[in-house]
């Protein structure tokens, strides 16, 4: 059974579509740094596949990843705006700072390299 932490079902409100993309996200949190994968990404945060404990609602994270589109990782800033619980723990972090137009143009692409 999973039990979703913070702000109700995040499923309910979208303001941009999300693609279902599986890249490597690297997570900076303080001063510790991981690994984890993505199950979805739009311009507006993103749902990863979290290894080991969660980070608290709230926290802040830096992200760095790559996408098909472009030469370099794109590198954001996010806040933990829920997490589930359940197998595998998942969690939505929504982008604060960090895109510039030619990222956003390459997550909104993202439907058309399937």
């Amino acid at each position: 059974m999973s039990t979703i932490q913070g702000a109700g079902d995040p499923s309910d409100r979208r303001d941009n579509q999300r693609f279902d993309v599986v890249v490597v996200v690297r997570i900076f949190i303080g001063d510790k740094v991981e690994d984890w994968p993505s199950e979805d990404i739009s311009a507006g945060g993103m749902r990863l596949r979290v290894e080991g404990e969660p980070p608290k609602l709230g926290s802040r994270l830096k992200v760095s990843f790559k996408l098909p589109l472009l030469a370099a990782p794109i590198e954001a800033e996010g806040e933990v705006r829920w997490v589930d619980r359940g197998t595998p723990t998942v969690l939505g972090i929504q982008f604060s700072t960090g895109l510039r137009a030619r990222e956003v143009w390459a997550i909104n692409r993202l439907h058309t390299r399937r």
